[in-house]
């Protein structure tokens, strides 16, 4: 089965890349280039007719294509050498996804809440959209808390799912979707309409990942020593209490997990205070998103070795 050989070896290696170098240069990185190509293009696209809506989709579609061929372009190049394929394939699903990432920029919000508030709400403002110089401590880490555990659907198990699913494009494709999204996405008077399809696409690309995410975030908690009962708990009660359809799931089982009421004031509630929330909160729900990190490569790795045994024996 050297085809799910390959998939395997660029998944694992794809995690050893980020493990140990992060995120590659700004002027390497798919993210970047996705971002300054939709920047450059929406001008040109919001002249392709009246209604906004149409000019949004075209554009949608047009980077999402783009980007894929130039993953298929690049992966095919590199097949002229196996080793060299393996390597190029597992650079492009890195770029997809992020896990060394997400602690270097959550950790300093915690490593500064104890004392110095001010250096830890500017921390938290390169991660979240509010306005975090009103936030108290508590709010501080609530949305330190929240960034993490919504960040683990789009910026990891969303990727992995649709690597397993449809491969390298599909993962590629869900990055710049994601990005468009982060981009165009918004409910303003400049982008409601012209980013609504980018928008709908990224709440329907998450869909099932935002719901697979409890899961492995209750058993990350149980091999953590954390409290999986409640993060399932929770997670029942209070799935539905955001106006995202996908962003409760995650954010209210992590709430579980760590025994505390999550907030964003005039927005949602989610969960119980059973603990306080603090920098120790926000320490915890980093290494749940590891753990859920890596169980999820290893549930993904098993998945597509039983797949391929399936095939094995009915297809070929």
């Amino acid at each position: 089965m050297p085809a799910l050989t390959d998939s395997l070896l660029t998944l694992w290696l794809a995690l050893m890349i980020d493990l140990l170098l992060g995120e590659p240069p700004g002027n390497l990185h798919l993210t970047v280039w996705a971002g300054k190509s939709i920047e450059k293009l929406e001008p040109s696209f919001r002249k392709i007719s009246k209604d906004e809506r149409i000019g949004g989709a075209a554009m949608a579609i047009s980077v999402i294509a783009a980007f894929v061929l130039l993953a298929i372009l690049v992966t095919s190049l590199s097949s002229i050498s196996w080793p060299l394929h393996i390597l190029v394939s597992a650079f492009f699903l890195k770029m997809t996804f992020a896990l060394k990432c997400m602690h270097k920029h959550v950790a300093p919000i915690a490593k500064e809440l104890d004392s110095d508030l001010d250096s830890s709400r500017k921390a938290l403002s390169l991660v979240v959209r509010r306005d975090t110089k009103v936030l108290d401590r508590r709010l501080v880490a609530s949305g330190a808390v929240e960034t993490v555990a919504e960040g683990f659907v789009d910026g990891f198990i969303s990727p992995i799912f649709y690597y397993c699913v449809l491969g390298l494009p599909g993962a590629v494709a869900y990055r710049v979707i994601n990005t468009l999204d982060s981009m165009v996405g918004y409910k303003d008077e400049r982008y409601l309409r012209f980013g609504q399809f980018s928008a709908r696409l990224d709440t329907i690309a998450n869909y099932i990942p935002s719901r697979l995410t409890p899961l492995i975030f209750a058993l990350s908690a149980f091999l953590l020593k954390q409290d999986w009962r409640s993060s399932i708990k929770f997670c029942r009660a209070y799935h539905a209490s955001t106006s995202s359809i996908n962003a409760g799931w995650p954010m209210s089982s992590m709430a579980g997990a760590l025994r505390v009421r999550l907030e964003k004031p005039g927005c949602y509630s989610l969960g119980e205070e059973i603990e306080p929330l603090s920098s120790e909160k926000i320490r915890a729900s980093l290494r749940i998103y590891a753990a859920s990190a890596i169980l999820t490569v290893l549930i993904f790795s098993s998945f597509l070795v039983i797949g391929g045994i399936i095939y094995e024996a009915y297809f070929v």
